[in-house]
């Protein structure tokens, strides 16, 4: 977790190192022009350490989506104006905490449950010896939310707004289990649709889809951005899966610096990982039909299928083998959940 930790007062910076000390050995340390004057602190000796030359809302400009968590060595009230206009939404916002100049408590401001600033006040609470406060509805009533579950079992969420409504109902006591009868299962994979036995005209529903699915890719040199994603959505609608599903793209060490490919998992906001050569030769037997012009250009049989399993840790099954797309090669890789 990219951390970053701002401090304005003497008390504050040895708040920071208490904080670095116990609980983050590596964050970002970011210090006031004049608490790094007062200590005699000089960034050019410590790579992870910041002197603020200019005022903080233009600082959190540049650095508020640099990082998954903002710890604040501040008054509450003065982080909410300087945050201000720079968070968009529940599912995107880093995670904000704050903490007094004393360190007595830890406070998780923006960003509890997807964001995780719940867990990690908790966490920074428990390594300073702090008191740690957390103000979301569900966390204070012993109950959880429709996000937090999503997380827990690291899926996505599908509508948050529906997250919202049936948290809400949670939150108030309602009931929002269902008791199927005994010739419907509630938990079968291959299932096309989903039945809601209730007379009830108004209920709120939430879809959570888990991040089980791993993307090999192999793709021909100078391939667009733009390809890729109408090729890969295209894949993903074919197996009737949710491109939201996908929790890595991988390919061979030779498309490490594919424009097209970069660009395109940036803008999807989906991490690539790339294999070596050494680890794709030893899943050559997956590959059904093996390339010569692929085993003569880079030294393996194929890429896409190899590069999905090891992503996957060869956890689960293929849903799609090998899928051809003008110019690339997509296999679908189910992990076990």
């Amino acid at each position: 977790m990219r951390t970053a930790i701002y401090c304005v007062s003497k008390n504050g910076y040895e708040t920071c190192l208490k904080i670095k000390e116990n609980v983050y050995n590596d964050l970002h340390i970011y210090v006031s022009e004049r608490v790094a004057n007062l200590l005699n602190l000089e960034s050019e000796n410590n790579k992870n350490l910041f002197v603020i030359n200019e005022r903080m809302p233009i600082l959190l400009e540049k650095t508020f989506n640099e990082y998954d968590l903002h710890i604040f060595v501040a008054a509450t009230g003065a982080v909410v104006r300087i945050i201000d206009g720079k968070f968009k939404s529940k599912d995107t916002d880093p995670a904000v905490i704050t903490v007094d100049d004393h360190a007595n408590f830890v406070i998780s401001l923006l960003s509890g449950h997807l964001g995780g600033a719940n867990e990690e006040c908790k966490k920074i609470a428990d390594g300073i010896g702090a008191i740690p406060v957390i103000t979301t509805a569900s966390d204070v009533g012993g109950k959880i939310a429709v996000d937090m579950l999503s997380q827990k079992i690291k899926a996505k969420l599908e509508d948050l707004d529906g997250a919202k409504k049936v948290t809400s109902l949670i939150v108030n006591g309602e009931n929002v289990s269902l008791h199927l009868p005994k010739n419907i299962v509630s938990h079968d994979e291959n299932s096309a649709g989903a039945i809601i036995v209730s007379n009830r005209k108004n209920i709120e529903i939430s879809k959570i889809v888990p991040q089980n699915i791993f993307i090999g890719i192999g793709c021909r040199r100078g391939v667009s951005k733009e390809h890729i994603i109408q090729k890969l959505k295209y894949a993903m609608e074919k197996c009737n899966l949710e491109l939201s599903a996908i929790k890595m793209v991988a390919s061979a060490w030779v498309k490490s610096d594919e424009i097209g490919l970069l660009e395109a998992m940036e803008e999807l906001r989906i991490p690539i990982k790339f294999f070596g050569k050494e680890d794709i030769l030893k899943m050559e037997d997956l590959i059904e039909e093996k390339s010569e012009y692929v085993k003569k250009t880079i030294g393996v049989y194929g890429v896409s299928e190899p590069c999905a399993f090891l992503a996957a840790r060869g956890k689960g099954k293929f849903l799609a083998k090998k899928i051809k797309l003008d110019g690339m090669t997509l296999s679908i890789f189910e992990e076990e959940m």
